[in-house]
């Protein structure tokens, strides 16, 4: 995914989404990658990179209280409408049963 974020919404952005991806990874264990990256060329420019062992887990990632928490105030930092992309692993995780 990637999204923009409204330049005065920027920090607040960043701080919602650290925290996130904190509690991501101290309470998901089926979530395998939930890293949030920032453009170098662009500060209001932001991408999400989500790797679930299966199905479940990502929908399990969306429902969680505070995803869901972070989620109102976080889309309010937006400055249109997110890119939202799903892609299939190729390779070695793939076989192993592991999914975007």
């Amino acid at each position: 995914m990637h999204v923009r974020t409204k330049p005065d919404k920027t920090q607040r952005f960043i701080e919602l989404t650290t925290q996130l991806q904190k509690d991501v990874r101290a309470n998901e264990a089926d979530t395998l990658l939930f890293q949030v990256m920032q453009s170098r060329e662009d500060p209001n420019a932001f991408g999400f990179t989500e790797i679930f062992t299966d199905i479940a887990a990502k929908e399990a990632h969306a429902n969680r209280p505070y995803h869901v928490a972070m989620s109102a105030e976080g889309y309010a930092c937006l400055d249109g409408d997110p890119d939202i992309r799903v892609f299939d692993l190729l390779g070695e995780a793939a076989k192993a049963g592991v999914h975007a």
